[in-house]
């Protein structure tokens, strides 16, 4: 395996984890180094594609009324690539992946306007009824908890990262139960954003290395409107759940990103598995499923490490640490990703016409088998 990633490197993402990539004064100060050393390693990170790293805020879209989706459907034979297209005609998806493993088919996430999660469950309903999707399952999440690179299980003498699998099953035993508040189930999901909140959020959602003067010419306002909505609305409400750091994080070596299920026998079982995976560099996102102690996370491992991981959370199962578990492999070369769909906002609520998803979604299903029948 390729080492490209230092001891350095790792703390100055760890550091862009925990404070976001608009404070690189103090992340410097953090890590010890100066300014512009900061900024020479970050830009060597951004411009090397075999590292490719992204930075994007985490928006707390519960605050903005919105409810977390997570989708699995399984496709009928032939029908993988529409339904990945059909799953694109609700314009409020988030992120929807091809993937295999429990049988062809996609992974989405959606974020919903809270009341119409009724009207979505029939789109995705509708998917099954038109023979396009073989079964379909909805998750409702809460708000997804971001992952961390700390560097904890990584070797900084030898530059490389360390599986301590078996150690792992020891920590969760030691964890508390106290969850962040993106983990903990959400009374409601009351709209605490205006329109120009909505605007910033989008930008910043997309790029969070967006600097507040990009932003208000973007949007077209002022530079102190801005900086007003960016610290009375967006922090001070939190708007703003924290900061995606993202690395291609093993070089050269196959990988595998894969979203798991997993479910447990308690409160007290889930919250500490839960804690035990907030500083895992192999974690890409997680969130609770709504009423159930089940855990919803994507992770990021190299595909041998991906099996012992398996084995590993089967090891738990015979312990009674855990009680299920599922998972579903992204086909990385089939995905998209988009902003939360803000151009859906205006005088304070969210549009939401489930009419004409159904009847985009009847129109395309049906010139999308006419072309399959007729190749």
């Amino acid at each position: 395996m390729r080492r490209l990633l230092t001891g350095l490197d790792i703390k100055i993402l760890h550091a862009l984890c925990d404070l976001g990539p608009r404070n690189l004064s103090k992340i410097a100060r953090v890590v010890g180094i100066p300014r512009h050393t900061l900024e020479f390693r970050i830009r060597r990170m951004q411009s090397n594609p075999q590292i490719f790293l992204r930075m994007y805020t985490s928006v707390y879209h519960t605050k903005l009324g919105l409810k977390k989706a997570f989708v699995i459907a399984k496709a009928q034979p032939g029908m993988e690539q529409l339904l990945f297209d059909c799953l694109k005609v609700n314009g409020f998806w988030l992120y929807i992946c091809r993937s295999y493993g429990m049988g062809e088919g996609c992974t989405a996430i959606y974020a919903l306007p809270k009341d119409h999660c009724e009207e979505f469950e029939e789109f995705i309903h509708e998917l099954r009824r038109l023979k396009i999707a073989k079964n379909t399952h909805i998750y409702w999440s809460t708000c997804f908890q971001g992952g961390r690179i700390t560097s904890e299980w990584f070797d900084s003498q030898e530059e490389s990262w360390t599986f301590q699998w078996n150690a792992w099953i020891k920590e969760i035993e030691t964890q508390k139960t106290d969850l962040p508040y993106t983990l903990t189930e959400p009374n409601s999901w009351d709209i605490c954003a205006d329109e120009t909140d909505i605007q910033t959020l989008m930008w910043l959602e997309s790029d969070a290395t967006k600097s507040i003067n990009e932003i208000a010419r973007n949007i077209g306002i002022s530079r102190q409107l801005a900086q007003f909505h960016y610290k009375d609305h967006l922090l001070r409400r939190k708007l703003i759940e924290g900061y995606e750091v993202f690395v291609m994080r093993y070089g050269d070596a196959p990988f595998v990103m894969a979203y798991f299920i997993v479910s447990f026998h308690d409160y007290t079982k889930f919250a500490k598995f839960a804690n035990s995976l907030l500083n895992k560099f192999f974690i890409v996102s997680m969130g609770k499923i709504l009423g159930h102690n089940a855990l919803l996370f994507e992770v990021f491992l190299p595909t041998g490490e991906f099996r012992k991981f398996v084995d590993t959370l089967s090891k738990m199962a015979g312990m009674q640490l855990v009680r299920s578990y599922r998972y579903f492999i992204q086909d990385l070369r089939i995905r998209s990703r988009q902003t939360f769909s803000g151009e859906f906002f205006k005088d304070k609520a969210w549009m939401y016409d489930h009419k004409s998803h159904m009847d985009m979604l009847q129109q395309k299903a049906k010139t999308g088998v006419s072309s399959h029948f007729t190749v």
